[in-house]
């Protein structure tokens, strides 16, 4: 029997759930080379939200390529121009004679070393051999435009989890050059998305950083039930199975909408179902989603000193004012300027995140399992 819930890949086809206003308007902003910033928390579909809209963007505009950089794995400035190099040449060349043949052409000038990978069609890597130190790096950094111009094309570079480079040793300088040399080119737009929140804002939305004001920012909204209901439904039906609308919501409300939590929610709950969907069921299997997790969130825990860890308890039982007497007592928080410094610390791990003045867990099973884990009862104060 084919799975009809998915987690832990990209979601492709009928696993793709919704997104309509958000593939219009991504589709808007790059076919009209405006380059975009997408911002959401981790697991919410942002890179198969990227991968679904450039493929009904190629398919409707033929001089359309799109390069794709995995950004998660480069520690090093070396690296990064050899990833970028690579996937530039991966992305305007769709045969292993065009790659072999652009990689002469526009990468060869600089060093003789290629690698092909054992699917040739999928895969080519180059090694640059170039110390940027010493180098002028900026010739990878204006490789899109200049193939762009040439073949008479249009080159979308979308690169995931873009905050990671700001980990490389001299970021300030290697992020400065990234914007003179790419806020130049016209032929060439940039999509840019990563799951650390806190990380890509600081880089995107500080008026002191280079890339402020480099594009349209994009934050997401979670999927709405009015796509997720029929989807499930409709998912255990064709599968011989039932669950109930009601049961369904339940479900997505549960674990806030988010995306990969629904997909697995539901896996669980149907590959333990026989047929009908009961509520115990529905209790049990949630349980097993957060102990399906419960090292990850202890792992993030372990992490933590004692008074974040007492903050974090504070926010999962719906205290607002942190620095009242009473609740300071009540959870051993500390210190004003310890409230304040764990407050910045929270926010900056994306374990929280603040809108306005009220404080809320970015993953929402993460809240579930500290409320289990610590017995927190929140049942006098409303969730949202």
């Amino acid at each position: 029997m084919e799975v009809p819930f998915q987690y832990g890949r990209l979601a492709e086809a009928e696993s793709f759930i919704d997104r309509i206003d958000d593939r219009r308007e991504l589709k808007n902003f790059l076919s009209h080379g405006i380059n975009t910033i997408l911002v959401s928390p981790r697991r919410w579909g942002k890179s198969s939200l990227v991968k679904e809209s450039m493929k009904e963007l190629v398919e409707d505009d033929k001089s359309i390529r799109v390069c794709f950089l995995d950004a998660y794995k480069i520690h090093t400035e070396e690296e990064f121009y050899n990833k970028f190099a690579s996937a530039i040449i991966q992305g305007v060349s769709s045969t292993l004679e065009q790659k072999w043949g652009d990689f002469l052409r526009f990468v060869n000038r600089l060093t003789p070393s290629i690698t092909i990978a054992s699917d040739p069609m999928n895969s080519i890597e180059v090694d640059l051999k170039i110390n940027p130190v010493k180098e002028n790096p900026e010739t990878i950094l204006q490789l899109p435009e200049k193939i762009a111009i040439e073949k008479g094309i249009r080159v979308i570079v979308c690169i995931d989890e873009f905050q990671q480079l700001a980990n490389i040793p001299h970021w300030e300088r290697l992020e400065a050059m990234l914007r003179s040399e790419w806020q130049l080119q016209h032929h060439t737009t940039y999509c840019l998305y990563g799951s650390k929140m806190h990380m890509m804002k600081k880089i995107f939305n500080n008026s002191r950083s280079p890339f402020y004001k480099f594009g349209q920012m994009m934050q997401l909204k979670r999927i709405s039930k009015e796509y997720w209901l029929p989807y499930i439904v409709d998912n255990f039906e064709a599968t011989g199975k039932h669950i109930t609308e009601e049961q369904a919501e339940r479900l997505c409300e549960k674990v806030k909408y988010n995306s990969w939590y629904v997909q697995q929610y539901c896996f669980f709950v149907w590959s333990h179902t026989e047929g009908i969907v009961s509520d115990e069921e529905l209790d049990r299997q949630l349980d097993m989603v957060i102990d399906t997790n419960a090292e990850t969130f202890q792992n993030e825990l372990d992490e933590l000193v004692p008074s974040q860890i007492a903050l974090l308890k504070a926010i999962a039982s719906g205290e607002t004012h942190f620095n009242a007497k009473s609740v300071v007592e009540k959870y051993r928080l500390g210190q004003s300027q310890t409230i304040t410094r764990n407050k910045k610390t929270l926010v900056e791990k994306d374990l929280v995140e603040k809108t306005r003045d009220t404080f809320s867990f970015v993953d929402p099973l993460f809240e579930l399992w500290l409320k289990r884990e610590y017995g927190i009862n929140r049942c006098m104060k409303a969730d949202g």
